[in-house]
């Protein structure tokens, strides 16, 4: 994202205009893809991180030895410590154009973690190591594209409703005061409004292919410093900047 760009989410209905005026985002570099679980067949979790949009590829997770998918968990390494000193807005994307229709991703939870690098993310596609100290991120906005609804659930995961269109991009944006962040993690999770009980939205089997994921960050801005900002985002950004100094205190 260049200087000055602004980008338009939907929150409620309402179009709030997040980033604006002198902030920049940048992209965060993600390495060694692990994954409890990679479909065979050329699946792996790395096909999603790999820096391609492809519709013949990505990370998806059938398992051929019980006919359909379960609850599984995708870590990446960030390759250098991010986070910022007055907290960080984290913007997630998750491509799903997967070649096959209606296989996108029904339930899931975003983390991260500042654990040493050398304690999880293995870059074994199954079975690998994702065990590290995660802290789950709460969203502050969650949207996507061709009609399907995304709804933050109590354990501050998201499930997909609505629309079942042949291919989807979510955009996840979530506030963090951690520094040096060191890991990212993806959980896909099974819910029995899907498919099969998911995790995943394809009516066979409750599979889904993530095709890409990217994620971009940058420093939580001072209310006052965004003219542009609508009130219902300053009133968020105030009351987490409430929380954090509280925590802190």
């Amino acid at each position: 994202m260049r200087p000055q760009e602004i980008n338009v989410l939907r929150l409620s209905g309402a179009l709030i205009l997040l980033v604006a005026a002198d902030l920049s985002a940048a992209e965060v570099q993600l390495q060694s893809a692990t994954a409890t679980l990679s479909q065979q067949g050329g699946w792996s979790v790395g096909r999603a991180v790999d820096g391609t949009v492809n519709s013949d590829a990505g990370w998806a997770i059938y398992d051929f030895s019980i006919g359909r998918a379960e609850s599984e968990t995708a870590v990446f390494e960030t390759a250098n410590d991010v986070g910022f000193a007055e907290g960080s807005i984290l913007v997630f994307q998750l491509s799903q154009i997967n070649h096959n229709p209606q296989h996108t991703i029904g339930r899931f939870r975003l983390s991260v973690t500042t654990d040493d690098r050398s304690t999880f993310a293995d870059g074994r596609s199954d079975e690998g190591d994702v065990m590290a100290d995660w802290m789950v991120l709460t969203p502050s906005i969650a949207s996507a594209t061709d009609g399907v609804l995304l709804e933050t659930q109590y354990d501050s995961s998201i499930l997909a409703r609505g629309s079942n269109p042949d291919h989807s991009t979510y955009t996840i944006t979530a506030l963090t005061s951690l520094q040096k962040i060191t890991g990212i993690r993806l959980e896909v999770l099974e819910d029995p409004s899907l498919p099969f009980s998911g995790p995943g939205r394809y009516p066979e089997n409750g599979n889904f292919v993530l095709s890409e994921l990217t994620v971009n960050i940058m420093p939580v801005p001072e209310p006052s410093s965004l003219a542009l900002l609508s009130s219902v985002a300053v009133v968020a950004l105030v009351a987490w900047k409430l929380r954090r100094g509280k925590r802190a205190a």
